[in-house]
């Protein structure tokens, strides 16, 4: 990825046998610029009783090469936080390097490579990173459709807790798409079309959806979606 990714702002790595596209996620990231590694989450936490948790849980030990004093550590970082799925990151070229060196470090048998990730940010083992953002499930450019997923419908596409189409959503093979959402559906599907800076423009939601407890909005810039100007 370093080598590949040099001439982009942004690369993907992404689970390509179960996910799918909706929208270009790299127009979302017209927000994200500073952002040097973004990650997404399941519907689940640490410390949670729930299915995903317990197997990724018992990992710690071996994780931390048996090191006790190291395992509470990773404890303690990753304690209360949501589960990050390995199979949907997208970053800046360079930085991908630093996440395969904490990889091939710590995954082994017992250890998975998603559980060296979450301790990895958690427990923030890079170096000369300035910036790493992590989206909780239903947010951002990819929506994990996972352990504890929650999610709308926009007419027949997959929405992120905001009622904007999900850029990526993965890991939809796991659910009946077809199906009512379990959120049910967004409250309009009429947008109206904003002018941007440059090309393109931008839709609006011409109503806001109602508000949800679960998962948290988008921040003001990225209640958006690019399009493109073709």
């Amino acid at each position: 990825y370093t080598m590949a990714c040099k001439k982009y702002d942004y690369c993907m790595a992404l689970d390509f046998r179960d996910s799918f596209f909706q929208e270009n996620p790299f127009r979302f990231l017209n927000a994200e610029a500073q952002t040097e590694m973004i990650f997404q989450t399941h519907g689940i936490r640490f410390g949670q009783k729930v299915k995903g948790i317990p197997a990724h849980w018992k990992m710690i030990p071996t994780c931390a090469d048996f090191n006790e004093t190291l395992a509470e550590e990773y404890r303690t970082c990753l304690t209360d936080k949501a589960l990050i799925n390995a199979g949907g990151i997208i970053g800046k070229g360079h930085i991908f390097q630093q996440l395969e060196f904490i990889v091939t470090g710590m995954a082994k048998e017992g250890c998975s490579d998603q559980m060296a990730v979450n301790i990895g940010v958690y427990c923030n083992l890079w170096s000369n990173v300035s910036s790493v953002k992590v989206f909780e499930q239903g947010t951002g450019p990819i929506n994990t459709l996972g352990y504890g997923s929650k999610y709308l419908k926009l007419g027949t596409k997959v929405s992120n807790l905001d009622c904007l189409p999900s850029p990526v959503v993965h890991q939809g093979d796991l659910l009946n798409l077809t199906a009512s959402a379990p959120l049910g559906g967004c409250v309009t599907e009429a947008f109206e079309k904003k002018s941007f800076p440059g090309e393109g423009y931008v839709l609006v939601p011409v109503r806001r959806p109602r508000q949800f407890s679960e998962g948290s909005l988008f921040q003001p810039a990225q209640e958006v979606l690019l399009v493109g100007a073709s």
